[in-house]
């Protein structure tokens, strides 16, 4: 397993590196002037200069082909400011001076508190509610949930956020927006357990329809062993696999929050942030968030292999020749 992790970690900073490459050709090479987002329509070239210096925009894109790659000055490049500013969280905002490391410390408790309760309620539930129709399969509470979660999964995530901004304002409305209270961001957590339940459990009652068909289950059922327990002692166990790769690709984006949510309800976060960044142009707080995005996907793809060795005695991680 050691040459398996070493090797995933190989492939994973290969992955980062083209990660962070590409975002550099979209929002330094392709973007265009980034100056006229902070600078008036009229300013003179002397203050674009200016900027451009005050961020290191006036150095070689990739390498100073005039000095010596011997030297220093070679590799004092903008990709190379890219790279060791988003690696050291030391990526600066133009927009308010503000460090991106800061900026997580201060704003990664709000997207956690967002993305944890409903990450955690949402999947508890529904794998509650797949096993409950499971075990009641071909009968009308198995039917009428296909077509709950059939018409949940066609509901988008805005329509979601509209309908129950709109009925917690006619309610209570200082927990429309904002923070105003901490009991106020129960609303987004309710509105993201409520959207994704729906996909989860046709998910998850898939899978375990699947298992139940297996002769093992036939077995103990022909012994006499109940339902409940074949699902719980059995079938569950069988079924966590494919249940935990969704749930730790799931576990990366718990720091960025979610995007639309957090911009929606007033939540000083992470993803709102992002979505603030970007329209911005601010482009060392966009590159410096999408690093620790894939530092962090390529993490749960990690975890997800060493679980599947974990809990299935038959999966052995090897590397490939």
């Amino acid at each position: 397993m050691g040459a398996f992790i070493l090797q995933r970690l190989a492939r994973a900073v290969v992955t980062i590196f083209g990660v962070m490459l590409l975002t550099f050709v979209l929002f330094r090479v392709v973007a265009g002037d980034i100056s006229a987002n902070y600078l008036a329509s009229d300013a003179s070239p002397d203050q674009r200069q200016r900027f451009y210096r005050q961020h290191a925009l006036d150095r070689p894109l990739l390498v100073d082909a005039t000095k010596p790659i011997t030297s220093p000055a070679f590799w004092d490049s903008q990709f190379t400011r890219h790279l060791i500013d988003s690696v050291t969280l030391r990526a600066t905002s133009y927009a308010t001076g503000q460090s991106v490391g800061r900026m997580i410390a201060e704003r990664a408790p709000y997207s956690l508190a967002l993305t944890m309760p409903a990450l955690a309620i949402g999947w508890l539930a529904a794998l509650t509610i797949a096993l409950l129709i499971a075990h009641y399969r071909n009968t009308w509470l198995d039917r009428l949930a296909v077509l709950l979660t059939t018409l949940g999964m066609c509901v988008p995530l805005l329509a979601y956020m509209i309908v129950g901004q709109w009925i917690v304002f006619r309610i209570v409305p200082a927990a429309a927006w904002g923070l105003r209270n901490v009991s106020n961001i129960y609303v987004p957590v309710a509105i993201a357990v409520l959207a994704s339940i729906g996909g989860n459990v046709r998910l998850y009652r898939t899978i375990i329809l699947d298992e139940i068909t297996r002769d093992y289950v036939r077995t103990a059922r022909a012994k006499g062993a109940p339902l409940s327990r074949v699902l719980l002692g059995h079938v569950l166990p069988n079924c966590m696999l494919p249940i935990l790769t969704q749930l730790v690709m799931a576990i990366p984006f718990l720091i960025m929050g979610s995007l639309l949510l957090e911009s929606f309800f007033g939540i000083p976060g992470l993803g709102g942030q992002l979505v603030t960044s970007i329209s911005r142009r601010d482009v060392p707080i966009v590159t410096a968030l999408t690093f620790v995005t894939a530092v962090l996907y390529v993490t749960g793809l990690l975890a997800t292999d060493i679980l599947y060795a974990v809990f299935d005695p038959r999966v052995r991680l090897k590397p490939r020749a």
